[in-house]
């Protein structure tokens, strides 16, 4: 499925490439960083990360390939904690800089439980995602869970794997709902995969038992 798109054309913002390089580094360290970015063969961002801006220039391969480096490297828990940290501060810096938007979700997100809030924040928030960058995705939702559809997606790049790689966007949803609920986490879950041959990527988010 992944073969149907061409990553080096389809784009996050730089700020956001930034911040998943600049998370990453506070994790492993500027040495191990270059190593990482080597492994990758992007080391055209070492000492060089994309600047703090919303053009579209960091491309979606090197996504994938960044996500593969690591879990090359230290194996898929350790690249599951990455990403799932590099997603939860993406969010988080999102936030700063994108402060108008999150004022008008938390405007449309004060009536009703937290459940209905939830559910309108979220569809914001995919209409955000697929302003901003060329990520697409949609939200539907049953009794027990929200679902993250990710029509197209940089973190299957490239990538093959025999279990979801998606964690990026789970750290994000998993810092969506903390701002939301106000601190609150849930269970956010990966369930399928563009990289595992599934038609898109699937989040789960479990709604939380009243």
């Amino acid at each position: 499925m992944s073969s149907a798109h061409n990553f080096d054309e389809l784009f996050y913002p730089n700020r956001w490439g930034r911040i998943i390089l600049t998370s990453a580094e506070e994790i492993v360290g500027e040495k191990g960083m270059a190593a990482l970015l080597n492994m990758a063969g992007l080391s055209k961002y070492i000492g060089n990360y994309p600047p703090d801006n919303m053009k579209k220039e960091f491309s979606f391969s090197d996504v994938g390939k960044l996500q593969q480096a690591f879990w090359d490297m230290y194996g898929p828990r350790g690249a599951r904690v990455f990403a799932t940290r590099a997603g939860e501060q993406s969010f988080n810096d999102g936030l700063k800089s994108f402060g108008s938007i999150a004022k008008a979700a938390q405007a449309s997100m004060k009536i009703g439980s937290l459940e209905k809030r939830m559910s309108v924040g979220l569809g914001i928030f995919a209409k955000f995602f697929n302003t901003v960058s060329d990520q697409k995705v949609h939200v539907t939702e049953d009794e027990q869970n929200w679902y993250w559809h990710i029509e197209v997606c940089p973190m299957c790049a490239g990538r093959t794997s025999d279990r979801p790689v998606c964690h990026l966007a789970a750290g994000v949803l998993q810092a969506a709902y903390a701002w939301a609920s106000g601190g609150q986490r849930i269970r956010v879950t990966p369930t399928e995969c563009i990289a595992m041959g599934a038609p898109e990527g699937i989040v789960a988010m479990e709604k939380p038992t009243e």
